[in-house]
């Protein structure tokens, strides 16, 4: 993995520059020096105001490219995987995702879902054994900003698994030592991910800003692990304790549900590219008349119940060419005028998922009563009737997987990830797809360029 650390390596010099400049327009992170400890020299870490900028340098670096792991990226690929995005124009590498005939070689694998997680989770690493090594830092802000990349360099780690399976669990920052890694077993790299999370949530606070990782913050990702690891007791908890903080809301109106006031959301990322909202409303909302170039799939459009208003307020049609074209309309803006702040953020956790992580709990643990009622909030601000408290577990468990497909769909991957966790990934995708479905298709593969500079890397079964 030589190559991949090498251009990726950062100067933190760089970085706290960079982050300090954000309001005057800068845009990304100049990515020079070599990987190695000097990086976490004293000098970077030698005062709240440079650690706090440094640390800012990551949520830049996270921000700066569209279509990215942690910016679009997995609200794109994933949803092109499964049975939720069609692409509307030819563009080979991500009809390969559409088509699931992913080819090691394919840039987009390769740039901005594998190595862009391999670049925020080293600079993560880098943070890390910075604030651990700094004695100039205020205790408080020390605990809190390790809390901070603890949170992100766990999420990296869950999209990794779940796109790529087992995968290089790299904690610290010797290239001589990551280029030798091999694949870490699934279940290692969880326990890491779970490590960092309880750690981030001993560290981080309540909302304070929700443009930052917060301890609620913490706990939503928690929950979600918690649920794919089937521990239905743990993930019951988490979310009540979010649930009940009195914190978050559920909005009433949908269209006010991604906006940046929302009192839905629990963490969002800011915007940093010029006149950019979220990278979702970005790459989802068509310029002017023009068609889009990504429309909602037959499949999601008949998913929706008669009456669901979140078809009519998070769809939205457009004519083009003399044809009808449905899109996503979560968020409601591409791109602001110029000197307009962002209205709208990306965001990552919000409090719907967490009623349905903890109704899907519930029903696991046989309480399919209260599960249904964490169903119904759903419903009721869809618009749609309550579920009756007496349907059968089964039946239960049906109606959240159709309530997490209508909730979140182009959201984060969680369509597909929700497939394959529940082993109906085959069963779903084949009947839609065909043969151009196999089971292999589940993981996407290693990037060829990494196989090539990594001996100890082995590629996924059915791309070597």
């Amino acid at each position: 993995m030589r190559k991949m650390w090498l251009k990726y390596k950062v100067c933190f010099c760089t970085a706290v520059i960079c982050s300090m400049l954000t309001a005057a327009g800068c845009r990304k992170l100049v990515q020079v020096g070599e990987p190695d400890d000097s990086m976490t020299s004293p000098e970077v870490f030698s005062s709240d105001s440079l650690a706090q900028a440094a640390i800012s340098g990551l949520y830049i670096k996270i921000m700066s490219n569209s279509k990215f792991l942690l910016n679009g990226g997995m609200s794109l690929f994933p949803s092109l995987s499964s049975d939720e995005l069609v692409r509307n124009m030819v563009f080979s590498f991500e009809d390969q995702f559409t088509g699931n005939i992913l080819n090691s070689n394919n840039t987009l694998i390769n740039s901005n879902l594998w190595k862009a997680a391999y670049a925020y989770i080293y600079q993560c690493n880098i943070c890390i054994q910075g604030l651990e090594r700094s004695n100039s830092i205020t205790s408080g802000l020390k605990t809190r900003l390790s809390g901070e990349v603890k949170f992100v360099r766990a999420l990296c780690y869950y999209y990794l698994v779940n796109l790529f399976g087992d995968v290089p669990l790299v904690l610290g920052t010797n290239a001589d030592v990551n280029m030798l890694m091999s694949r870490t077993p699934e279940d290692q790299v969880y326990n890491q991910v779970v490590l960092d999370l309880n750690a981030a949530g001993d560290a981080l606070t309540g909302v304070n800003d929700k443009r930052f990782p917060t301890s609620f913050a913490a706990k939503a990702l928690l929950a979600r692990v918690n649920l794919h690891l089937s521990n239905w007791s743990r993930a019951d908890e988490l979310t009540s304790d979010i649930i009940n903080s009195g914190q978050f809301h559920m909005e009433d109106n949908l269209s006010e549900v991604f906006k940046s006031q929302s009192r839905e959301v629990i963490f969002q990322w800011a915007p940093v590219q010029n006149r950019q909202n979220s990278a979702e409303g970005f790459m989802f909302i068509p310029l002017g008349s023009g068609r889009p170039n990504y429309s909602v799939s037959d499949h999601l459009w008949k998913a929706f119940e008669t009456g669901d208003l979140r078809k009519g307020s998070w769809i939205r049609s457009v004519m083009a060419n003399g044809q009808t074209y449905n899109f996503p309309f979560k968020y409601k803006l591409n791109l602001s005028p110029v000197g307009t702040p962002p209205e709208e953020y990306n965001v990552v956790f919000r409090l719907a998922e967490q009623y349905l992580i903890r109704a899907e709990a519930r029903a696991k643990q046989n309480r399919v009563e209260e599960a249904i009622s964490d169903i119904n909030i759903i419903r009721t601000r869809a618009g749609l009737p309550e579920l009756a408290t007496t349907i059968s577990k089964e039946q239960c468990l049906q109606a959240i997987e159709q309530e997490r497909r209508t909730e979140l769909f182009t959201e984060w991957g969680h369509r597909w990830i929700d497939l394959k966790r529940t082993n109906r990934a085959d069963e779903v995708l084949s009947a839609i797809k065909g043969s151009s479905w196999q089971a292999n298709d589940k993981l996407y593969p290693i990037p060829f360029a990494e196989l090539e500079t990594a001996p100890n890397l082995k590629q996924n079964p059915g791309y070597e």
